[in-house]
């Protein structure tokens, strides 16, 4: 194929995907699919014009290469972006090299995660001198050894699991503890090396919450992450406003003031020992933990005023006290800033006395990143399968502060009529006060007729622990459960492994892919509404009805159509898979607005009798 620079990018487009081109000589299973071509050639324009884009992408519609052929052609820098780690590892394991070995060409790419992935060589050394526990000194001690020999440093290939031994604090360091330019261990550490592969690679692999915290960075003048790009593809878009949310915000927990704590000490012991600044410190930080559980933040303010003050007079005795000192400068604006926030941040605590967290949060991320996202000199192409609602893009627009974006919608080709079926019981609402006897009775008899196989997307937590137990109990498959200790890809292998049944909640209603006959039943509680009681949901309900709005039509209802067409989208992977998606909810046949949500669900039969899912299953043996 010819080199990209000799070729206008649409007509490098088309010359890939023509049914002779490269692409179908080299993919063992390639099929020419119009729809992906015509998302390709979409994207490679908006690129080309340094335009914005809006696409949605069915299932099955192959997004991922319509982005990387463009991006492969692309004459410029460009930073892909994915929600998940999970796709972000495919990306760089599988689906970009495999582009780029089709189409013939070499980029210079990097793969970058956020600090806490990459091992700290400064405080793994300095926990070893420090001393632990004899086994998970053991543990650190294999840790040092592979990160030896490692290349770069991502903690996913430790031969430990630092997080399950509870040593990833020891192994890692946050924002808030690297010490950055000052570190004695600089030429060492394997996130500047990463990050300085990203500053010199022509596609910068990352995932949301890094991009995030790189704007947040930006937006408060504190440096940057990433480097400048000519073009953003940012995949799962559908979590990107969510996302920003979280990373335009803040936290505050007695946890982070306690870690706070124990780092000083750990310093102030290796770099000037000195017992009376360590027992002064103690006791004006004593006035922190008797303030913090009265939940007043201004009395809480005035106790860490003191610590700020001790800390600053210690700071020129190493740069790890520096860094503390600065730590705790920012802890007292976060306390200054919960206080007095922005009209337009939404202000909240959770738990009680010494479990309570403070939090702060854009009640809307659109005008954030307008700002500091969009208003850059260069082209974005925001994909997602589920990006619509109604058939329109106008709530993404909307809460993603997007007001210029050309649209485009490429339907999945997956044909639902003949492989899937969609289940709707009468008579068994999801309102408050549902019959749950009846519900488990129902979820296990689906269960059954899929021979397991299964996911149980519960809309709640308290739902999943009520449920799971009953699950267990009544099936004779194995019944994994979230929460119980088990990250969600250790589930899932196991899950794939064959005729399990998998109960989870809102990580596992999306960016999970389990192609072929491990998942053929997929069923959803209720109707996924956000709980009104979130404080953003809150806030965001209010801002509606200022505006004269309905709240349940403008925040509610889309949101659970999101929510709903995600866990839909989970059970058919492939042309060949066959399934049932149950959403055990009779609102969406007994209420005006069940007919919109209906029409948000992949268009397969819809039935309302057990009988027919059960001859369904029997028919696929």
């Amino acid at each position: 194929m010819p080199a990209p620079a000799s070729l206008a990018l649409p007509d490098w487009v088309a010359a890939a995907f023509a049914a002779s081109g490269p692409l179908a000589q080299r993919y063992p299973h390639y099929r020419h699919r119009p729809g992906q071509e015509e998302l390709a050639r979409t994207i490679a324009e908006t690129l080309a014009t340094r335009a914005r884009l809006l696409a949605e992408a069915g299932t099955g519609s192959g997004k991922t290469l319509a982005y990387l052929v463009p991006v492969l052609g692309f004459d410029g820098r460009v930073c892909i972006s994915t929600h998940t780690k999970a796709l972000q590892d495919q990306l760089w394991d599988r689906d970009l090299p495999a582009a780029m070995q089709a189409l013939g060409v070499r980029r210079a790419a990097a793969l970058l995660k956020g600090r806490t992935n990459y091992f700290c060589p400064y405080r793994l050394e300095r926990k070893l001198r420090a001393g632990a526990a004899a086994p998970l000194m053991e543990a650190l001690l294999r840790v040092r050894a592979w990160a030896e020999q490692s290349e770069d440093g991502d903690l996913s290939a430790a031969p430990v699991d630092v997080e399950a031994l509870g040593i990833a604090s020891w192994a890692t360091a946050t924002a808030e503890q690297c010490l950055g330019a000052q570190c004695p261990a600089l030429g060492r550490c394997p996130l500047m090396r990463a990050r300085r592969r990203a500053q010199e690679a022509e596609i910068v692999i990352v995932n949301h919450a890094l991009l995030l915290a790189d704007l947040a960075l930006r937006a408060d003048e504190k440096g940057a992450l990433l480097p400048e790009c000519e073009a953003y593809i940012l995949d799962e878009a559908h979590a990107l406003a969510e996302a920003a949310c979280q990373h335009f915000g803040l936290q505050l927990s007695l946890r982070r003031l306690q870690v706070w704590l124990r780092d000083w000490e750990e310093e102030l012991h290796a770099e000037s020992p000195d017992p009376e600044a360590l027992r002064e410190m103690r006791e004006v930080f004593a006035q922190v933990l008797a303030a913090w559980p009265t939940g007043e933040l201004a009395k809480i303010a005035e106790a860490f005023a003191l610590v700020r003050e001790l800390a600053s007079a210690f700071a020129a005795a190493g740069p790890g006290l520096a860094r503390l000192a600065w730590r705790a400068d920012e802890i007292a604006r976060a306390l200054a800033f919960l206080q007095s926030p922005p009209e337009d941040f939404a202000v909240w605590s959770e738990g009680e006395r010494d479990a309570r967290i403070w939090h702060a949060a854009p009640i809307e991320p659109g005008a954030l990143l307008a700002a500091h996202l969009w208003s850059r000199p260069a082209a974005f192409a925001l994909l997602s399968a589920t990006l619509r609602i109604g058939a329109s893009f106008a709530y993404a627009r909307a809460r993603l502060g997007l007001v210029d974006a050309r649209e485009h919608f490429t339907p999945s080709p997956f044909d639902y009529a003949r492989q899937a079926l969609l289940f709707v019981p009468r008579g068994l609402s999801g309102a408050p006060g549902r019959d749950e006897a009846r519900l488990v009775e129902m979820i296990v008899r689906l269960v059954r007729a899929s021979q397991g196989r299964a996911f149980v997307l519960c809309t709640a937590w308290e739902t999943l622990r009520r449920l799971a137990p009953q699950l267990r109990a009544a099936l004779p498959w194995p019944v994994l459960v979230q929460g119980e200790g088990t990250g969600r890809e250790a589930m899932l292998r196991t899950f794939r492994a064959g005729n399990a049944v998998l109960v989870g909640v809102r990580s596992f209603w999306e960016g999970v892919d389990v192609p072929g006959e491990a998942l053929s039943l997929v069923v959803m509680d209720k109707i996924p509404f956000p709980p009104p009681e979130d404080p953003l949901v809150a806030a965001r309900a209010r801002r509606a009805r200022a505006r004269g709005e309905n709240p349940f039509f403008s925040v509610f209802l889309p949101e659970a159509a999101r929510v709903l067409r995600q866990g839909a989208g989970r059970l058919i992977r492939s042309e060949t898979d066959r399934g049932v998606i149950a959403v055990l909810d009779s609102r969406l046949l007994e209420r005006p607005y069940g007919r919109k949500l209906l029409a948000e669900l992949p268009p397969a039969p819809l039935v309302h009798e057990m009988e027919e899912v059960e001859r369904f299953f029997r028919k696929a043996e």
